[in-house]
């Protein structure tokens, strides 16, 4: 087994983890404006996730004495609100869906393009194909509330 990761991985371990390190403060900023209870839980729930997640990878590779550092930036964020901002239309909801469409595209292609890759721990690759199924699911989850939320 490798010790060491080749520096595409590296690279797209860092996009990730700095994803994941800066989208939770997007979810709470949304969550505060949210009024149904169970939807709000489930956007905090997502915020709280995508930290975690990020802090399960950097474990994972300090145990094997590697650094990736997530940038502090919030340029993930300010380009997933732009795209709200251009593809939401006018219906009730219709701003947590697009949030929803736009953010899961982001998840779904870092986390692809990761494990793309021949990832040299065992572990990192149940743990980064774990998360990518439970951010699947939890995005279903928002969408789902978004709509009942409107049917009641």
């Amino acid at each position: 087994m490798m010790d060491t990761i080749n520096m595409m991985l590296e690279k797209k371990l860092q996009s990730l983890v700095s994803f994941l390190s800066q989208i939770n403060k997007g979810f709470d900023n949304i969550a505060e404006e949210i009024d149904c209870s169970n939807l709000k839980t489930a956007i905090i729930a997502m915020s709280v996730e995508s930290k975690q997640y990020a802090k399960e990878i950097n474990d994972q590779l300090q145990g094997a004495h590697i650094a990736v550092t997530a940038e502090d930036t919030d340029q993930a964020w300010r380009n997933i609100e732009q795209e709200i901002q251009e593809h939401s239309g006018n219906g009730k909801g219709s701003e947590i869906a697009t949030l929803c469409n736009n953010c899961e595209k982001y998840f779904v292609k870092l986390y692809q393009e990761v494990l793309e890759e021949q990832l040299p721990f065992k572990n990192l690759n149940a743990i980064i194909t774990y998360q990518l199924y439970a951010i699947e699911c939890a995005f279903m989850k928002i969408r789902l509330l978004n709509t009942l939320r409107f049917n009641s």
